[in-house]
């Protein structure tokens, strides 16, 4: 039976808690407020609850006070988010701007990189936080550029409070030089400009992108195999700048100012100033900030001559970022880095009197010291992964293992071919022992994202489960320390809290609800996910795939691991052109699909091949659609109306091919009309006018000119009509004779290009209601 005694509460550390549910008080909305208010009480009730002292009602209204100092930082930074330039931007909207290269791109690169806009003294606007772009390189840091280019609203799932930052990119279209940096105005991005020149230099192509990444935190290069590798790996952290490199910098550097014979004070000093230099250069991420206040903080009590806790260490560094940079709360970055740090800090401390206790040796003792650690950042990290990258990654347990290690052996040597680049000859040492490493730091990802238990892909938990999660690790952490009577009492309240809390979630989960269409922001192509009553889901086609961009992996598995989704029931594939099915295989691969329904028709087009792969090899049933079939799901019916059954085979266009259906569940009625052309229209409307009646209109081939006629649209008296197409596409959709013969008819249109992902949301009675998706893509 375990007798140590807990933890004891540490002021500084709940007051950082305190300042938190503050922040997130001041920054959210109705909801957020009710449960940061919950979380609030709780600290401070735990707190008077756990003090039973004469200072228990102080060090309460303390707390108070820091909650709602915290609430008022919040809603002036909300104020101030307000009236950013952003706020009134439209999704495509055209942009000019002046701003400051803050990341680095080489000659011929294309990536996102961030950058300080200037403020203009006409705009009646203020920039709360840089600006993300998509560009091709060269960018240097500290540059002043003009750009033009188009503002892309970001609808990333999982994400209820956003930063200004974090509402959308600028595509750009031309980037020029407005004023070169310099040393003297801007000599932090210089620096950083010259350092990540020197990396891209002095290593070969395929390890630049990585050791750019180890030493500057600068990942705009990564190649999409690499990043995904090592995030299925569970060693994403390594690709962040976090305690881990700064907390070896700040060791080698104290080592070397004692080795200059310095005095102790004198190398700590030294570790400081060129400690705090180096998480400036590389932009002060939140990460850095924090392992740097630490070791700040840490060093600073030294000095002193006084102990300190190394929750109250990380309590102090938490405060500092958060009320120099309140927006850092609803980064993944900041809640990541002092979560792991946290579990780090309570898990090593158990670890080292365990195997104490158990009288491990050596290298073993290390490894099981490395093993518990690591499975405690894991546990405690794991609700901020799926809300934020919907991926869970136990593997990370043994990658951290084996991988800290190499990167302690790999850092010196990328920092000495850093600073050597002035001199290739000797640069090409230092950098070559580096990319030994780095092979093998990649090899040991790509071993471990291969095991099929490497990492789960999960839906976003949600704020309430995330924290009942939480609070029963705490529970369980603290019943670790009494006898297991009290381990028993303290887990079923934990457990009947957390049942209670969650419930309305879960039975708003099982009871059947209505009828609900997503059209989703595929860019240039299409995918319509509907949700049966009874939460089984239809998906009808699947998105684009061209180039470095596959919708089905990027947007529409999203969407479904945001909901939980594991299976199809059908997957409805309107025609074969690759605008429309490219994307089903990164879903098949992914998802269970119980059957395809098409039409009996194979275009020549080469992408077609892996589609017709995926469905061989997990021998998916192919249903051929013509007209007069049906398909029922939870009293959901889908008519084929088009095409007929002589058409099949023939050598007609795709296009004239395509599948047309009329969804109806009860009384309310949808028409999906693929990308015919407008004579397959006026065919249906002609002999068929009652059965393509609908309430909703999915508008044929992305609003092209030659659909959707007027007889057409009298026949199918539609109340919405809603269009699936790219921004700014090449196309020229829709077609403006198209939108004329919408509007002149008066039916409201709603286009994804402007408005994200679309809801229908239906009842049987045949009401509806449309919106636009806050967290679509």
């Amino acid at each position: 039976m375990t007798k140590r005694r807990p933890p004891r509460v540490r002021p500084l550390a709940l007051s950082a808690v305190a300042l938190v549910s503050g922040l997130v008080l001041g920054l959210g909305d109705s909801d957020i407020h009710l449960i940061a208010a919950g979380l609030l009480a709780a600290t401070v009730a735990g707190l008077a609850a756990r003090l039973l002292s004469e200072k228990g009602p102080l060090v309460a209204a303390v707390l108070l006070g820091i909650a709602a100092g915290g609430a008022l930082i919040g809603m002036n930074e909300s104020r101030r988010a307000a009236v950013d330039c952003r706020r009134g931007w439209e999704s495509g909207e055209r942009v000019e701007l002046h701003a400051r290269a803050i990341g680095f791109l080489p000659t011929g690169e294309r990536g996102s990189v961030r950058l300080r806009p200037e403020p203009e003294a006409e705009v009646e606007c203020e920039w709360a936080g840089d600006v993300r772009a998509w560009t091709e390189g060269p960018v240097r840091p500290g540059t002043l550029y003009r750009l033009n280019g188009v503002w892309q609203p970001a609808r990333t799932p999982g994400r209820s409070i956003r930063a200004p930052d974090r509402w959308g990119w600028l595509s750009i279209d031309s980037l020029a030089v407005a004023r070169s940096t310099s040393l003297s105005r801007n000599p932090f991005l210089t620096m950083r400009g010259a350092l990540a020149e020197r990396l891209w230099r002095v290593y070969p192509r395929r390890w630049a992108p990585l050791a750019q990444a180890l030493v500057l935190g600068q990942r705009e290069t990564l190649g999409k195999e690499t990043t995904n590798r090592i995030a299925r790996s569970g060693l994403a952290h390594l690709l962040a700048i976090s305690g881990l490199h700064v907390g070896m910098l700040a060791a080698a550097l104290f080592g070397m100012g004692r080795m200059a014979r310095l005095t102790t004070d004198g190398a700590r000093l030294f570790t400081v100033v060129l400690t705090s230099g180096y998480v400036l250069l590389i932009g002060a991420p939140p990460s850095a900030v924090r392992a740097g206040l630490m070791v700040v903080l840490w060093t600073l009590t030294r000095v002193a001559g006084r102990a300190s806790s190394a929750f109250d260490v990380l309590g102090l560094a938490a405060l500092i970022l958060l009320l120099a940079r309140p927006w850092s709360v609803v980064e993944p970055g900041f809640q990541l880095s002092f979560a792991g740090a946290a579990a780090v800090g309570y898990a090593s401390g158990e670890a080292r009197a365990l195997t104490t206790r158990g009288r491990l040796l050596g290298a073993l003792n290390g490894i099981a010291v490395g093993m518990i650690t690591s499975t405690a950042a894991v546990l405690l990290t794991a609700p901020i992964t799926a809300a934020f990258f919907g991926r869970v990654a136990p593997a990370a347990i043994v990658g951290n293992v084996v991988a800290i290690p190499l990167l302690a052996l790999a850092l010196p040597a990328l920092f000495a071919s850093a600073a050597l680049a002035p001199w290739p000859a000797l640069a090409a040492w230092p950098a070559a022992a580096a990319v030994i490493v780095l092979r093998c730091i990649d090899h040991v990802a790509g071993i471990l994202a291969s095991a099929p238990w490497a990492s789960f892909e999960l839906s976003p938990p949600g704020l309430l489960p995330a924290l009942c999660y939480l609070v029963l690790l705490v529970l369980g952490a603290h019943a670790v320390h009494g006898a297991w009577q009290r381990r028993r009492l303290i887990l079923a309240i934990g457990i009947a809290g957390s049942i209670a809390v969650s419930w309305p979630a879960l039975r708003s989960r099982m009871e059947p609800g209505g009828l609900a269409v997503f059209v989703l922001d595929v860019g240039q192509g299409e995918a319509i996910a509907v949700r049966t009553p009874n939460r089984r889901w239809l998906l009808i086609d699947a998105g684009p795939k061209i180039r470095d961009f596959d919708a089905g992996e990027r947007r529409v598995l999203p969407f479904f691991r945001e909901r939980g989704v594991r299976r199809l029931s059908a997957w409805i594939a309107s025609h074969p052109d690759l605008d429309h099915v490219g994307g089903f295989p990164a879903i098949a691969d992914k998802l269970d699909v119980d059957r395809v329904v098409a039409v009996d028709h194979v275009s020549g087009q080469v992408g077609l091949v892996e589609l017709l792969r995926a469905i061989a090899r997990d021998s998916i049933p192919w249903l051929h659609a013509d007209s007069g079939d049906r398909l029922e799901v939870d009293g959901l019916e889908l008519r084929f109306l088009h095409p007929a059954h002589d058409r099949r085979g023939g050598s007609a266009p795709a296009n004239e091919l395509s599948l047309v259906f009329l969804l109806q569940y009860g009384k309310f009625r949808m028409l999906f009309t693929g990308d015919v052309p407008g004579t397959v229209e006026d065919e249906l409307s002609r002999f068929n006018p009652e059965t393509v009646r609908a309430h909703v209109l999915k508008v044929s081939h992305h609003g092209s000119a030659s659909s959707t006629s007027r007889s057409f649209l009298n026949a199918v008296r539609p109340e919405l009509a809603v269009i699936s197409v790219g921004r700014g596409n090449r196309y020229g959709h829709p077609s403006q004779h198209t939108i004329y013969r919408l509007s002149s008819t008066r039916v409201p249109v709603l286009r994804t290009d402007r408005a994200g992902t679309i809801v229908i949301d239906a009842r049987m009675d045949g009401t509806w209601t449309s919106r636009l998706a806050a967290e679509g893509f």
